[in-house]
């Protein structure tokens, strides 16, 4: 891998929205003449295909999938963190709490007067029901919270106490865990297996109906926020593509989107100046994910020689929209985390080296045939596939550009196809070769690390994963994300993360393609109240299942 330095500084573009027979199908008010007042507010599940009939909030292909979108608008956590500003948590459920100076208890403020959606009181209880659901059931326990115990102390106050200190984690400890009434939770005999097909939730809108196009939400009467939500409901629907998407988009049958554009001033912005607008913001990096469980991917030789033979500038460009921005190969997001990246990698992304890579291979023992084929260190032709979501059209056009790429070092890729659902389970179960992905971060680096490297959240092949789908293990690395989890000290963590970051930048177990950004698009033909680029009140990516049901009921429909 050779680094160079870079001087664009540009966002990426994410997801997609709706094809206009669905939204027809469902009902939705789609032309000028609608009444703002009566209209749900169209909101693309992000996701191609059909949707599932499962909201357990438990479970990780409900809580990362197209219903994570429910999720959101339906449950609650304590706090909402904005990870487009670096500021203070906003309260929730929770108003205000504070850490022990051992930085294992959390005492939590509550607020008074919230009530579940069927009716019954919200108190402490539920939620130290919740966390310690968490702890008794591992496997409900996605992001790997250290819980050792939770109490109610009265009705508005809980202490959740961690068996060891993980402060950057916060975000997901208070800002991505939903609390579950205990009243109806603790009946179901398996949590981890139950659909719960009628979520029940403290949000502003409560659960309307379900078909394998779209859900509906309805806006909650009782919610405890006055004046909130101020629109009748949500619609959540799908799409078969990105293509269908832009079409519906550009139809003004949806309303809040992401959509992965060649050009979002032209194909979006420009085709009704008036009401489309967009924001964008850094959000992670787009990786290969390599199966590290296998040959030759278990190789670092290997995985260098093929970061060096991917022409990352085209990648952006034809298949990213142009709006990409080259990655620091410590993973590390430009410019929010400048302060972590060590000083040797400082400005540096990613470069294509043809000749470098081959010689790469061959001094590692790899060969070549007479064909220009490369042969493995068994004397057998390096095949493989690389495998993305049907109907992600970037991704799909990246894929086709790296397998280019490969054969120009000899490898026969070939790109592969997968439902949303196939491509999860063989993601989660270590059943792939090569997967065109993204590791997700949050308001700090933390989560892309820990997610990404730590050996305690992956699992052998066959069994399913949470989060580390490379099956990648270092006793190394999981002793300096310890390190980083249980430190507040600024010193300290900067050289947690450093030390991270280059041994990411030296062993490549992610093959970093570029720096994704979050183009969300929306229309506020309707609605009035989205962030903006010169106000970013919350992060108004709607594929971060938080974030719909925390803007949503801020939303006011145009009068």
């Amino acid at each position: 891998m050779r680094p160079r330095t870079s001087t664009k500084r540009r966002v990426a573009a994410a997801l997609a929205t709706v094809a206009a027979a669905t939204l027809i199908m469902t009902g939705c008010a789609g032309s000028s003449g609608a009444s703002s007042s009566s209209r749900y507010l169209n909101v693309y599940s992000g996701n191609p295909g059909n949707l599932t009939d499962n909201f357990n909030p438990f479970v990780a292909d409900v809580a990362y999938g197209a219903n994570g979108a429910v999720l959101g608008a339906v449950y609650e956590p304590l706090f909402y963190f904005n990870s487009a500003k670096n500021e203070k948590p906003h309260p929730w459920l929770g108003t205000e709490y504070t850490v022990s100076p051992d930085g294992l208890t959390y005492t939590v403020t509550l607020r008074d007067g919230v009530k579940w959606q069927d009716g019954k009181p919200f108190s402490a209880a539920d939620v130290a029901y919740t966390y310690n659901l968490l702890k008794q059931k591992p496997e409900l326990n996605l992001y790997g919270l250290k819980i050792a115990d939770a109490k109610a102390v009265d009705d508005t106050h809980v202490t959740i106490t961690l068996s060891q200190p993980d402060y950057p984690n916060e975000y997901r400890l208070l800002g991505l865990t939903f609390i579950v009434p205990e009243h109806i939770w603790k009946s179901i005999p398996d949590p981890a297996k139950t659909t719960n097909q009628k979520p029940v939730g403290t949000g502003a809108f409560d659960f309307g109906q379900f078909t394998p196009q779209s859900v509906t939400l309805t806006a909650n009467k009782d919610y405890y926020q006055q004046g909130q939500p101020a629109i009748p409901g949500i619609r959540l629907v799908t799409s078969t593509g990105n293509a269908a998407a832009l079409n519906s988009l550009n139809a003004g049958q949806i309303d809040w989107a992401g959509i992965a554009l060649q050009d979002v001033q032209k194909s979006f912005v420009d085709k009704d100046k008036k009401y489309n607008k967009y924001t964008s913001i850094p959000a992670d990096i787009k990786v290969l994910m390599p199966n590290l469980s296998k040959a030759p991917f278990n190789d670092l030789a290997f995985r260098q020689a093929l970061s060096l033979s991917i022409d990352r500038d085209a990648i952006i460009k034809q298949a990213f929209g142009g709006t990409d921005t080259p990655a620091n190969p410590t993973s590390l997001l430009q410019p929010r985390d400048e302060a972590y990246i060590p000083a040797q990698y400082q400005g540096k992304t990613l470069d294509q080296n043809i000749d470098k890579a081959k010689k790469t291979l061959t001094d590692a023992g790899y060969t070549y045939d007479g064909s220009g084929n490369l042969l493995g260190k068994d004397k057998q032709p390096v095949k493989f596939k690389i495998t993305t979501v049907t109907g992600y059209t970037d991704t799909i056009t990246a894929d086709q550009l790296l397998v280019q790429d490969f054969q120009k070092i000899g490898i026969q890729a070939t790109p592969e196809e997968l439902s949303l659902g196939a491509y999860s389970t063989a993601r989660q179960n270590g059943t792939f070769d090569l997967l065109d992905d993204r590791i997700p971060t949050g308001p700090n680096p933390f989560q892309q690390f820990s997610d990404s490297l730590d050996s305690a959240k992956t699992a052998p092949v066959g069994t399913a994963a949470n989060a580390n789908f490379v099956r990648f293990s270092d006793p190394k690395v999981d002793a300096l994300i310890a390190q980083a989890g249980g430190t507040n000290d600024p010193a300290t963590l900067t050289t947690a993360y450093q030390a991270l970051g280059t041994y990411f930048a030296e062993n490549q177990p992610y093959i970093i393609l570029s720096q994704n950004g979050a183009v969300t698009t929306y229309r506020d033909q309707y609605f009035t109240g989205m962030p903006t680029p010169d106000n970013l009140w919350a992060t108004p990516s709607n594929w971060l299942s938080g974030n719909i049901g925390y803007i949503a009921k801020s939303l006011k429909p145009v009068k």
